[in-house]
């Protein structure tokens, strides 16, 4: 039996991190007083959901747990 990972399994927090944006710009926080530019986007919505894959795609690096079915 095959499953998937869904939106609903992970928790909001692990969209959240590094990487943010200021208008339609997505931006990495190096943590040391330094923003890096990683790229300009068309629109300001699209540069938020950049900005959210990058941060969860780090997180799961870092083997983040999944929700259950029934939580």
């Amino acid at each position: 039996m095959t499953k998937y990972i869904n939106i609903d399994m992970i928790d909001k927090e692990y969209f959240e991190g590094n990487y943010f944006c200021d208008l339609n710009g997505v931006n990495y926080d190096l943590q040391n007083g330094k923003i890096e530019t990683v790229a300009f986007c068309d629109s300001v919505h699209r540069a938020e959901l950049i900005c959210s894959c990058l941060n969860l795609f780090e997180s799961l690096q870092d083997n983040i747990p999944l929700k259950k079915d029934n939580e």
